[in-house]
């Protein structure tokens, strides 16, 4: 059972980890990630792959929003408008932090490239923006997925080491994005 669960991950675990990076796919990372701990995938084409995923599906939707608007997708589903609404107020307040932050909002994440290509925003600056954002996504939760199943797999696993461990990262994570948004505004500011 076990070998062929092994052989299972082996073959498909980076078909999922590229479809679901495309998506919403933080859980299909973490595991991905969580697997490469065990010995089953490797870390590195992991985070590769989900890089790719998560930037060229936004590349996409950014496009069909630049092209399209959002008009087309909240018509085909309602239940968007709330999403939309909230991605283009996000949008006009925070501009380029937006931008770095949305894959990290619950939510919203899906439909703001859309609303970000629809607002015009100049597709080259989008790329690069897009391009930053998803390196820090997929190495901060290939790294925690990591991380965690590594501390959890260890044979002298205790509850306190792993507290102390998923604290450690959740307050890097805290800290390392509003430190390199305050770097990137820095930046953006001295180009305009």
């Amino acid at each position: 059972m076990f070998a062929e669960f092994a052989e299972f991950v082996k073959n498909w675990g980076y078909i999922a980890v590229l479809l679901g990076a495309m998506i919403e796919g933080e859980s299909i990372v973490l595991t991905a990630s969580a697997l490469a701990a065990g010995g089953f995938l490797s870390i590195y084409k992991v985070f590769w792959i989900s890089l790719f995923a998560t930037v060229f599906a936004d590349q996409v939707l950014f496009w069909c929003g630049y092209k399209l608007g959002t008009d087309w997708l909240v018509k085909r589903f309602p239940k968007l408008e709330k999403a939309r609404e909230r991605g283009f107020s996000l949008l006009k307040r925070m501009d380029v932090f937006f931008i770095f932050v949305f894959r990290f909002i619950y939510g919203i994440r899906i439909i703001s490239p859309i609303v970000i290509g629809s607002a015009h925003i100049k597709p080259s600056r989008f790329a690069i923006y897009n391009a930053i954002s998803g390196f820090f996504w997929a190495l901060v939760i290939c790294s925690i997925g990591y991380a965690v199943a590594d501390v959890i797999i260890e044979d002298d696993f205790d509850t306190k080491s792993t507290i102390l461990i998923i604290t450690g990262l959740i307050l890097i994570v805290l800290i390392l994005i509003p430190a390199l948004s305050a770097l990137i505004f820095k930046i953006i500011k001295k180009d305009r």
